[in-house]
């Protein structure tokens, strides 16, 4: 069984090749900065920008827009550059679900564990055929329960 992409999660790529070009379309424009020029609004935005790049490059684009494929015996998860990683269904100690609201929804996400980290992320809120994929991974893989989701939690993840 393999993973579908839900329409949004095509928006993901698209939205960080425009942020970046924006953001070195407006850099080029400011050229050259003064440093006694600027003003605390243009340093705050600044950094909002860049934490905003890293945040979706990093954080979605890396580790939750993922094709997964499922076999008898492995898992295989592929990011969005091609690279591929197989994992064996015994070398996983189980998975895990959380629940995320975003938008005024709820959607779950389901980590697969191996020694206490979360290796693989498969998100309904990005994949259509999410409940599909759980079904098959709950009949190899023990349920570990659920966990409470944290957002300092995630933005840690990010830099793993």
């Amino acid at each position: 069984m393999k993973s579908k992409f839900k329409l949004r999660t095509l928006l993901i790529p698209f939205l960080i090749v425009m942020f970046t070009f924006i953001s070195i379309f407006i850099l080029i424009k400011s050229l050259p900065i003064k440093i006694e020029e600027l003003r605390w609004i243009d340093i705050y935005m600044a950094l909002l920008v860049v934490f905003t790049w890293i945040w979706l490059v990093f954080g979605e684009f890396r580790t939750k827009v993922i094709e997964v494929s499922l076999n008898n015996t492995e898992i295989e998860k592929k990011n969005y550059l091609g690279l591929k990683q197989k994992y064996k269904y015994k070398d996983f100690d189980g998975y895990q679900t959380s629940i995320l609201t975003s938008k005024g929804q709820s959607f779950e996400y389901l980590y697969l564990i191996k020694n206490n980290q979360k290796i693989v992320k498969i998100s309904e809120y990005y994949h259509k055929n999410y409940y599909d994929l759980k079904n098959e991974i709950s009949i190899d893989l023990k349920n570990l329960g659920e966990i409470k989701l944290s957002y300092f939690d995630e933005l840690k993840e990010i830099f793993r």
